[in-house]
């Protein structure tokens, strides 16, 4: 694979260019295609904690990724970013639950939720769980959940939690909270299995174990008939951004100009500029615009004789 020359321009044949789970860059990548026929774009699908990696080593060129959860998870090496936009936190309930009476929530509507946070951390900004939980200490017995909990299935198995699903007795143990607890700052009560994915932890939700706060576009993309979304107005909102390594190549330059909205005639596009116009022809542009607009006489601008009104 050839990688980019950190002293010059990227000289592969084609722009691959890395987006996270609901990041939708097709608008971007028409435009590209318009104006960058000859270099071919590649998408490369990745989860946020492979994106600061992927653009150190140069498997990628660029990734679409959320901001700054991206740089904590490995070495991107020099590198730029730049935030596009903020999405709004939602909490996901089942399709029958209380909370959605409402139209737009508050973490204090939530104090009494029991929470899921996957591993891969759709939603920063709460303090970080404290080392171990989420680990062998801090998981649910494998008897108390039944097998497959965080794998590619991740149902609960109704028999094994009892009859009443996300009641009393159907819940899994909360984690302990005190002033020293591991989630202290997060809503709720923190159930202490911690699914791998929030691909997994939608299916715990679905099955009544709790509650799950995401980024909404991450609600739209595992959306299911029996789950709703509402969002939660004072929560940290997460932030989607380009990342890239440093010096900034030709190919990125073009696709941050498409990005930000930048015609493709700047003098920062790639697009080939306009050709200069002699003062000739620059004058007979002007005279024909006058005559068009009626203001010198012209073809355009000569007025049919008409018939003039009788003196009385």
């Amino acid at each position: 694979m050839t990688t980019p020359d950190r002293a010059g321009d990227f000289r592969a044949s084609t722009f691959r260019l890395a987006y996270v789970p609901g990041v939708t860059p097709s608008k971007w990548i028409r435009i590209w295609e318009e104006r960058r026929p000859d270099v071919p774009l590649e998408l490369v699908a990745l989860e946020v904690a492979e994106c600061a990696k992927a653009i150190g080593q140069g498997d990628v060129q660029m990734a679409i990724t959320r901001l700054p959860d991206a740089l904590s998870h490995g070495d991107a090496g020099p590198h730029h970013t730049i935030e596009l936009y903020e999405e709004t936190t939602v909490v996901v309930v089942p399709k029958d639950h209380v909370l959605t009476a409402g139209d737009e929530l508050t973490l204090a509507d939530l104090a009494d939720e029991q929470f899921l946070w996957p591993l891969d951390e759709p939603v920063t900004g709460f303090d970080a769980p404290a080392e171990g939980v989420g680990g062998s200490a801090g998981r649910v017995a494998p008897t108390e959940l039944g097998e497959g909990v965080g794998g590619s299935a991740g149902r609960v198995a109704p028999t094994e939690l009892g009859e009443g699903v996300g009641g009393s007795a159907g819940r899994v143990a909360p984690a302990e909270r005190s002033e020293d607890a591991a989630y202290r700052g997060h809503p709720g009560t923190a159930v202490e299995h911690r699914p791998e994915t929030t691909g997994d932890a939608i299916e715990l939700v679905a099955a009544g174990i709790g509650v799950l706060l995401v980024p909404q576009s991450l609600a739209r993309l595992h959306h299911r008939k029996d789950l709703v979304f509402r969002p939660v107005t004072d929560a940290p909102t997460g932030t989607v951004g380009l990342l890239w390594p440093a010096p900034t190549t030709e190919l990125a330059d073009e696709f941050i100009g498409i990005v930000r909205g930048r015609k493709a005639t700047s003098s920062r596009g790639q697009s080939e500029p306009a050709p200069k116009r002699s003062a000739k022809e620059k004058a007979a542009a002007k005279r024909a615009a006058r005559e068009a607009a009626g203001k010198i006489p012209g073809k355009s601008a000569r007025k049919k004789p008409g018939v003039r009104p009788k003196r009385r």
